[in-house]
């Protein structure tokens, strides 16, 4: 609009000094065209600005994806610490996991999720126990016995807690919508074959897994990530409320 209202004045200083000189009718038509553009200009502003609102709203609207793919990636910084000297040789294994993986397993899980890790850096203990993701500062831990594939599929599944662990409360079961996602980036990492031996060893396990991924794979690929998509709007619906 100061470029608008810049234009108009020296288009009216122009005429003036064009009537005053007696000047010819080519400066009052040099006149009107300018006139015409600068309103012109001011049209195009007023819509310009109307766009950038609409886009702004778009993009804050609660059913808007987290992230599309392609957007800018977060790799967070994984340190893995062995609880004691006898595990070195198991952090030798994770550390080549994510050295190798880390940008190609980052990227495929923030694509098929639509989240974006919130961690930038992570400690993962390796020790013999039982695996958990741990959250914020707390560290990660993960098993060392584990064969390389199921260390693999291990260190996703904990890092999928975290990914999506901004959407739920410490105390909610979050391993069905994980499996609703995390099968899909098995397969896309490693392939189905892959996938389906991991499954197999997490439905091993005692608690929710068996009944969490009889439920997810029971559905095909798209229905999984029309339900997942419906969890993520619900979740960021309730956390706005909250």
């Amino acid at each position: 609009m100061r470029a608008t209202n810049c234009l108009l004045r020296a288009a009216n200083c122009e005429l003036r000094t064009a009537k005053g000189n007696h000047s010819s009718r080519g400066t009052r038509r040099w006149f009107i065209r300018s006139s015409q553009f600068a309103v012109r200009s001011s049209q195009f502003a007023a819509r310009s600005s109307q766009l950038a609102v609409l886009f702004f709203v778009g993009a804050c609207s609660s059913n808007a994806p987290l992230t599309s793919p392609g957007a800018p990636l977060r790799v967070p910084r994984l340190e893995f610490v062995p609880a004691s000297e006898t595990f070195a040789a198991a952090v030798g294994e994770y550390e080549r996991i994510w050295a190798a993986d880390a940008a190609r397993i980052a990227r495929t899980m923030q694509d098929v999720s639509g989240l974006t890790f919130s961690d930038t850096a992570i400690t993962a203990i390796v020790f013999e126990g039982v695996s958990s993701s741990g959250v914020g500062d707390t560290p990660m831990r993960l098993r060392a016995s584990y064969p390389i594939d199921t260390k693999r599929a291990t260190l996703i599944h904990e890092l999928g807690h975290r990914l999506q662990s901004p959407l739920f409360r410490r105390t909610d079961e979050e391993h069905g919508p994980l499996f609703l996602w995390l099968y899909d980036v098995w397969v896309s990492l490693y392939g189905q074959e892959f996938a389906d031996a991991q499954v197999a060893v997490e439905k091993r396990r005692r608690g929710p897994y068996p009944r969490a991924w009889d439920e997810a794979l029971a559905l095909s690929p798209r229905e999984r990530a029309a339900r997942w998509k419906a969890i993520v709007a619900n979740q960021r619906r309730t956390r706005t409320r909250n």
